[in-house]
């Protein structure tokens, strides 16, 4: 059974090791990824090992694609503590934003969220119903609205589709 972990961790790494093909580091919480001390013995700023002054994230879990490879100490603390103003119930939503390639701004995403449907033909009847697209057509001339050909039209530049998740498109 594999586990998936919600809460960002990092493993900070020495570099000099690593240039040396030792691996001397450990795995941190995610907004605590700048304080080196916390995975490397340091003798000073320096690690108490090789002496080197520079360290990376060389591995990383549970962002939801907020970090994308490696990347610097202070870097994952600043997306772990961006990931915290996310709540649980967005995570989701956060996650197919950024799998899109947008940039990990929260603001930004709400702004552009629209919602979640089982469908691109719920999501264009919800559009056709908020919009009052259908509003002077009676009921027996609705019936024939093509909701999905609606969303397909909507989805080629106003809106945006992951994961069942549909956003404007900014």
């Amino acid at each position: 059974m594999e586990t998936t972990t919600t809460t960002p961790r990092a493993w900070v790494g020495c570099l000099g090791c690593y240039n040396e093909g030792r691996l001397n580091g450990a795995w941190v919480e995610g907004e605590k990824a700048g304080e080196i001390s916390l995975a490397v013995t340091l003798a000073g700023d320096k690690c108490a090992t090789c002496g080197a002054d520079e360290f990376w994230v060389f591995d990383h879990e549970g962002f939801g694609g907020a970090l994308r490879g490696e990347c610097s100490p202070m870097e994952a603390q600043e997306k772990a503590e961006l990931l915290a103003s996310v709540d649980d119930s967005e995570r989701e939503a956060w996650e197919a934003w950024l799998s899109n390639g947008c940039e990990a701004d929260p603001d930004a995403m709400r702004e552009a969220y629209f919602g979640e449907f089982e469908s691109d033909t719920a999501f264009g009847e919800e559009m056709a119903n908020a919009l009052g697209v259908l509003h002077d057509l009676p009921d027996s001339l609705s019936y024939y609205f093509d909701f999905e050909r609606y969303a397909r039209d909507l989805l080629m530049g106003d809106f945006w589709e992951s994961g069942g998740h549909y956003f404007r498109s900014m």
